[in-house]
């Protein structure tokens, strides 16, 4: 329920199907939080919220050469690395 509200909230996304990837425990020295993977396939206009201060789409490969550069998140790097994408 939580994953739709913030999908609508946030993006304006409202009529998807999810598909659970994994759940973990995420730990770093400043927080430790129950993380759950999922991902989908949207064809819908987005819509970001004001909230977002913006956003973009990336290839798998532009994903892979910001791995380790400070670009993305700790928790995020820790998910693709996760998951062998």
């Amino acid at each position: 329920m939580a994953l739709k509200r913030e999908a609508r909230e946030e993006l304006g996304i409202t009529d998807f199907v999810p598909e659970q990837l994994t759940i973990y425990v995420f730990e770093s020295a400043r927080e430790k939080e129950l993380v759950f993977v999922h991902k989908t396939i949207y064809g819908g206009v987005i819509k970001p919220s004001k909230e977002l201060a913006g956003g973009k789409f990336w290839t798998l490969q532009e994903i892979r050469n910001a791995i380790g550069k400070d670009i993305l998140t700790p928790n995020f790097e820790q998910e693709f690395k996760r998951l062998n994408f």
